[in-house]
């Protein structure tokens, strides 16, 4: 049975099996030149279109079929049963066609197949068209759907006789990105994949559409099989996607904001109130340690023992109002990195490598933190998972970029080893605060083995 698949966007054949190539008589890769509609009898070729429509348009439904015929390279035809599905292929949506030639079946009239696909294409957003271009240059809508009246508000007879009315529908600031397109492709209307707005004055009502179409040579010229959808609902769902993602990412700065806030202000009760108290208490008990009398051994020994114990709080307290606020970001971005990459190594063990372009790079508190803090959560994972011998961080500042680059020499993460891996939420909350600040956060697999994490930002907006 002869097979092809091709692309629901440019209807051009992806690929067809060998009966495909032994009865049509063409190679591969002529077919790959072709769309299945190149096939078909001239009076299928709109049945064909519109049935691609619904396959689009129709989640529910993933195949159609009817009767027609069939053209071989020689210009011979035969009466085959068509049927097309709809399916993933490359990732992307596709069709596959199966070219049968029924011999025990009797064959339905294309015509009735072509009324019960007016029928499913009557509830469907969208209208398919063919435009041909004569050797003289002459071009016209032999096929115009009758979903034109409900998306265009231009019946399918009008608009055939006069194309130019789709372009007074666009709006005045899509037209210049609509003749830019049209020029590319010969100045022929409708003939390009677009996506614009229009506007039916008689409704008052503005829509987005989307413009598909795929180019083949035929007898009479050229021919430029189209669809066009009405995909204002994704559009609508697109933008309030947008708003919600910028409200959301809104918010989670302004959490961040407050939790920074939180901690500056904990970390400084802790070093001022608890440091003060411990310090306060250390005095104490030095003076004590030093009037009990020598014959009293086990109590000097004993204020021996909370003097060192008071000591360790101190330092217990220092570390936790440093991870909460670290005092060294006051000297610059530069000279935290440094000093976190030191402790890094001494409480790990792991060697690493620092460089930074400048040794002063003027930055607001709010994006010093955030890269502090993405530093910190890509060292934690470093530690946590990565099984590295060694991490290397760059910071550099070339013009108005600012790129922070933190890679290992570890296994990698499942980010990096799974191509469809979820990410983490470490990794979210490093790319909320990079989005935070405008910038891009990216996890991927660094040269050699292990994992990058590289974050580049814009630097005009860091440091005001």
């Amino acid at each position: 049975m002869p097979v092809c698949v091709f692309d629901a966007g440019t209807l051009r054949i992806e690929t067809a099996n060998t009966a495909m190539v032994r009865r049509l008589q063409y190679s591969l890769d002529e077919l790959k030149q072709f769309t299945p509609l190149h096939f078909l009898a001239q009076a299928d070729q709109g049945t064909g279109l519109a049935s691609l429509l619904a396959l689009l348009q129709n989640g529910k439904k993933r195949s159609v079929l009817w009767d027609t015929l069939y053209r071989r390279k020689n210009g011979s035809s035969c009466q085959v049963k068509l049927r097309i599905r709809r399916i993933r292929f490359k990732q992307q949506t596709a069709f596959i066609a199966f070219f049968d030639e029924p011999a025990d079946h009797p064959a339905r009239h294309p015509a009735q197949t072509g009324f019960d696909l007016r029928g499913i294409v009557a509830n469907i957003p969208g209208m398919a068209y063919q435009i041909l271009r004569n050797h003289d240059g002459q071009t016209t809508l032999p096929y115009v759907s009758e979903q034109s009246d409900m998306l265009l508000g231009i019946q399918a007879a009008r608009l055939q006789k006069h194309p130019e009315l789709f372009y007074e529908l666009i709006l005045p600031e899509d037209r210049p990105a609509y003749l830019a397109a049209q020029g590319k492709n010969g100045g022929s209307p409708l003939s390009f994949n677009w996506e614009g707005r229009i506007r039916v004055e008689a409704w008052k009502d503005v829509k987005w559409v989307n413009l598909r179409v795929s180019q083949r040579t035929v007898a009479e010229g050229v021919v430029w099989d189209g669809i066009m959808l009405n995909v204002t609902h994704s559009k609508l769902n697109e933008a309030l996607l947008k708003q919600s993602r910028k409200q959301l990412s809104a918010l989670t700065a302004h959490v961040e904001s407050v939790k920074e806030q939180e901690r500056i202000s904990i970390a400084r009760e802790i070093h001022d109130d608890l440091g003060g108290n411990l310090t306060a208490i250390k005095i104490g008990l030095s003076w004590l340690h030093a009037h009990i009398p020598q014959s009293y051994g086990k109590l000097r020994e004993r204020t021996r023992y909370l003097d060192d114990v008071i000591d360790q709080t101190l330092d217990a307290t220092h570390r936790i109002a440093s991870n909460l606020h670290p005092q060294i970001l006051d000297f610059g971005l530069v000279s935290a990195l440094r000093w976190q990459l030191k402790s890094f190594a001494q409480n790990i063990g792991l060697p690493y490598e620092f460089l930074s372009s400048h040794e002063q790079i003027p930055l607001n508190p709010e994006t010093s933190i955030a890269l502090f803090r993405i530093v910190q959560e890509a060292l934690t994972n470093v530690a946590k998972h990565a099984k590295a011998t060694k991490v290397r961080v760059h910071l550099d500042l070339n013009g108005d970029d600012l790129r922070l680059d933190i890679a290992d020499n570890g296994i990698g993460t499942k980010l990096t080893r799974t191509r469809h891996a979820r990410k983490t939420f470490g990794v979210l909350g490093m790319a909320e605060r990079a989005a935070a600040l405008g910038g891009e956060l990216i996890v991927s697999a660094a040269a050699g083995g292990g994992t990058l994490v590289s974050l580049s930002l814009p630097y005009n907006d860091t440091h005001k």
